[in-house]
């Protein structure tokens, strides 16, 4: 009657102790997929920031450098009033759309001084164009320092995108070799968890066979 309860006691104790690495191994599982989860989300975010943030970007600074250089081209031409206004409508939409991708500080900083001197050029060309036929030397050498600063401000811009981007990618193959090691991880625990149960399931058929 004595060796039953002893037996019964040592069953419970390997019940618990099954439950115990079931559980365990459970939420280990769970960590790891929801850390999984977080780093492919950040490798998705930053890919998605990459193309619409920095290559689109990329994109608008082209665009906008090449209509900023066919002003600067014609200078010296007798260009009629709706060609400046042509112009400046395809900068204005060209703006517009730029101020709307994730603008880090500096690239603000740079955005807002483009704006600014764009909003001066505008003014010089307006008071070129309401004056005497062919520019004047004074209006001429303000509007050429003015397409100057531009340039300065989109060069600042385009090296913001080359320098984020590599950031962004950086981040992504960092957030890629952390996943890659904890999938290495979950997989070696999930071997050690498996010998483990093995282990207790084979210790527990040894004691029942002893009892018998």
């Amino acid at each position: 009657m004595f060796e039953p309860k002893i037996i019964s006691g040592e069953s419970k104790k390997r019940r618990f102790r099954f439950a115990m690495v079931l559980g365990i191994s459970f939420l280990l599982i769970l960590a790891a997929h929801l850390i999984d989860y977080k780093y492919l989300s950040n490798v998705r975010r930053n890919v998605n920031s990459v193309y619409n943030d920095r290559v689109v970007a990329q994109d608008y600074i082209y665009q906008l450098s090449n209509l900023f250089y066919q002003k600067q081209l014609s200078m010296g031409e007798n260009r009629s009033d709706s060609h400046w206004h042509n112009q400046n409508d395809s900068i204005d939409r060209l703006l517009l759309r730029f101020s709307k991708t994730e603008l880090t500080r500096s690239e603000a900083g740079f955005f807002i001084d483009l704006q600014k001197n764009y909003v001066e050029l505008m003014s010089l060309e307006t008071v070129l164009s309401s004056g005497p036929k062919g520019p004047t030397l004074d209006i001429r050498r303000d509007i050429k320092r003015e397409l100057q600063e531009i340039r300065k401000n989109l060069d600042d811009l385009e090296s913001v995108q080359f320098t984020e981007g590599g950031q962004m990618t950086q981040n992504s193959n960092r957030s890629l070799g952390m996943n890659a090691f904890l999938s290495k991880m979950e997989l070696a625990f999930l071997i050690v968890n498996g010998v483990v149960l093995l282990y207790m399931v084979l210790l527990g058929t040894n004691l029942m066979r002893k009892v018998n």
